[in-house]
């Protein structure tokens, strides 16, 4: 049987919604001006939301936390993995971003070169840069797992959100124990260090290595943030 675009769009919204993504949305990424956006100009934007209990709780249990950002990695690369085979089936071409990425250094950081999913969440109208450089959600705050798919199929595209919605509000700028967020409101086309100190984070996250054996979660400003909280 063949689909037209709207029906493989309809298919691909309704298949992800029964295996439990929380949101998705499709956004116009030929914008950015780069290779890869000319090749696949239209971001499939996936977000699955974090348990309410895990993140208020921590504070006091980081292990836990770290625990559900393992099981929402596998869950978001199984929705991925949807995505993937209904473009194949379909004839197009895409490329999937990555979910996640362990930096260890400060070079790894400077040199990655990665197509941001929160640029393609915004481009798809999911919400919009905190000041603690994450994607901010209406109904979920900052509390989601990002997946991004890049494609060459011309999908109806949602209305780009390009106006921070943080405002006054500082609670991620206090909440952050290093000091590395710059309490700055985000517009698009403002680099990454102007709201917030990657390096700063990712080094005091590290220096957990010998007591965890791994880097410390923090996850401090996305606890603190208020919206999406019921």
């Amino acid at each position: 049987m063949t689909f037209t675009l709207g029906e493989q769009q309809k298919i691909l919204m309704g298949t992800l919604k029964e295996n439990g993504v929380s949101l998705v949305g499709f956004g116009d990424v030929s914008v950015v001006k780069i290779e890869l956006t000319e090749n696949f100009p239209v971001a499939i934007s996936l977000a699955v939301k974090y348990s309410e209990k895990v993140v208020e709780n921590l504070h006091t249990n980081e292990e836990a936390y770290h625990k559900h950002d393992i099981e929402l990695e596998a869950f978001m690369k199984q929705l991925i993995n949807i995505v993937e085979n209904l473009l194949s089936k379909w004839d197009y071409q895409y490329a999937t971003i990555p979910t996640s990425i362990l930096i260890k250094d400060d070079r790894q950081l400077r040199e990655l070169k990665v197509f941001p999913s929160k640029t393609a969440a915004t481009c798809a109208g999911l919400g919009w840069i905190g000041k603690n450089a994450l994607l901010v959600t209406p109904q979920y705050g900052p509390r989601i797992k990002l997946g991004t798919i890049l494609t060459n199929a011309r999908f109806e595209v949602g209305e780009a959100i390009i106006k921070d919605r943080c405002r006054e509000c500082n609670l991620c700028v206090e909440a952050c124990p290093y000091g590395a967020i710059h309490n700055v409101n985000w517009k698009p086309g403002i680099g990454r260090e102007a709201l917030f100190d990657a390096y700063l984070c990712n080094k005091m996250r590290l220096n957990h290595i010998p007591i965890l054996g791994r880097k410390y979660e923090c996850a401090m400003c996305i606890q603190a943030c208020k919206v999406g909280k019921k």
